[in-house]
């Protein structure tokens, strides 16, 4: 099928009906092209709208996300502190079923003088190895008070001793020297 490009020549060849389907197919394209863009247009408008709603719900997530984050360490934080009370409940009760009654009357009744009794005596028990002790005593002179304080601070086991309270028989304490004595108690120390 060769061309030729004499016009003159017979047959002539009619190529109207191509040129008019090649012109109704640019239009139809074109046609196709500006609602392509129309719609295009209109697609991006409702996914900027969507991308607007969906970077929301992101953002309300993130601040859920921490926010669950802190309500969690809070909980963790309140179960720890939950249960460092309640170890060092059991530890003071394991510091109150290990203290030797013994060892400390035994110590008390090799460093009080002789002249003085023992009337009251309550150990305090806290967190750390110390044992705070409140003692009553009774003294037939008002230097029993002074030897007893002498012989408490003298003792490595004892410290912290004071003098809280003192009556004397003019006081309306018809049997002595009442005094009460508030010091802190160190199983550990040996004498």
């Amino acid at each position: 099928m060769s061309g030729s490009w004499n016009f003159a020549r017979r047959p002539f060849r009619d190529e109207r009906p191509v040129l008019a389907v090649i012109g109704v197919a640019l239009f139809l394209g074109l046609l196709f092209g500006a609602a392509n863009l129309r719609l295009y247009w209109r697609f991006s408008r409702q996914v900027g709208g969507t991308r607007a709603q969906v970077a929301l719900l992101e953002g309300r997530r993130v601040r859920a996300a921490k926010a669950s984050d802190g309500a969690k360490a809070a909980m963790d934080g309140y179960r720890l502190s939950a249960l460092a009370q309640q170890s060092a409940g059991l530890q003071t009760i394991v510091r109150e079923r290990r203290f030797s009654w013994l060892a400390l009357l035994s110590r008390l009744e090799r460093i009080l003088p002789a002249d003085v009794r023992l009337v009251r005596l309550a150990p305090r028990f806290d967190s750390t190895e110390a044992v705070s002790v409140d003692l009553a005593m009774l003294g037939r002179s008002p230097d029993s008070v002074v030897r007893t304080l002498e012989a408490l601070a003298k003792d490595p086991a004892f410290r912290g001793v004071e003098l809280r309270s003192e009556s004397s028989p003019e006081r309306g304490v018809p049997e002595g020297y009442s005094f009460q004595i508030g010091l802190r108690y160190f199983p550990e120390e040996k004498p």
